[in-house]
């Protein structure tokens, strides 16, 4: 571990933690310098490509636990480039090492929090496991469901249905691992690299990754969801809130407004510049829902 502190109070330390299957997952945990352990803790969940060093998870951990919670931003394993090539069920999996460890640190609960793609582990986790020492989710950049958002960035139906069979037959034919691309979530990003069985995981028509049906199994927890009102990624624009809002009557969903000016930028999905209003509505919502440390 590697550690620092700064002149908010935080302790940050880089923290190296192992996957039951000694799958390495690199985080940074921020923690209230000088208190005893809290308990109620954070761990916070990258999206597609991401890490758990970004803009939006540094000034949340920071603020968050200069206000007395712990947090902890953690890669699953399907971090980076590794995404394309690791399963929905692989990767959310990993969010149990996060809980197990702040547990450890003390915690008697702890909240999972997941940005964009991040919104799908996050759900599917809670719901396939019930964890009880998860009581509440954060979901920013809330997406909807991936499979039409799919269908919207390879160009339309009809070439979705191509790229499905295509990958269904590869699977049959024992070729799953081999890697194809398919194009970029928005303009001006790079072609993704997937293996055609996890395509078909994340992105095929049966596909788990639709918060709007995993949130409806997670009924009994409250979420606070967030999208910055021109974040261009398919899967976040409407119906996504409204479906969100019909499927569990416990999530709020706000919507982060801007003044219009200029065009939408991929920045807007992480909430770039916005910060900290992003830190304000979420420390407002864990303290209105008793979830303070």
């Amino acid at each position: 571990m590697a550690g620092e502190r700064n002149e908010a109070g935080v302790a940050t330390e880089l923290v190296r933690l192992e996957a039951p299957d000694g799958t390495p997952l690199d985080g940074a945990l921020f923690a209230p310098d000088g208190t005893g352990p809290a308990r109620t803790a954070i761990a916070l969940f990258h999206g597609t490509g991401g890490e758990f060093c970004n803009s939006l998870f540094n000034a949340l951990g920071r603020g968050l636990a200069a206000q007395g919670w712990p947090v902890l931003a953690l890669n699953r394993r399907d971090h980076g480039q590794n995404f394309g090539f690791v399963t929905l069920a692989e990767g959310a999996m990993d969010q149990r090492v996060a809980v197990d460890y702040l547990e450890s640190l003390g915690a008697e609960r702890v909240v999972l929090g997941g940005h964009s793609y991040g919104t799908v582990t996050v759900p599917w986790y809670v719901a396939r496991t019930d964890d009880r020492r998860v009581p509440a989710m954060l979901l920013y950049a809330a997406l909807g469901d991936l499979r039409p958002a799919s269908i919207a960035i390879c160009g339309g139906s009809e070439r979705y249905d191509a790229w499905v069979a295509e990958a269904r037959a590869a699977v049959a034919e024992g070729r799953g691992d081999e890697a194809f691309l398919i194009p970029p979530m928005v303009a001006g990003y790079l072609p993704m690299v997937n293996t055609y069985a996890v395509f078909l995981d994340k992105r095929g028509p049966k596909s788990e990754c639709a918060p709007v049906e995993l949130v409806r199994r997670t009924g009994d927890r409250p979420i606070l969801a967030l999208r910055h009102a021109r974040d261009p990624f398919p899967a976040t624009l409407p119906p996504a809130r409204e479906q969100l809002e019909a499927a569990n009557p416990k999530l709020d969903y706000v919507l982060i407004e801007d003044d219009g000016a200029g065009p939408a930028t991929p920045e807007m999905h992480f909430f770039a510049g916005h910060e900290a209003r992003v830190l304000d509505i979420t420390t407002d919502w864990l303290t209105r829902r008793d979830l303070t440390p």
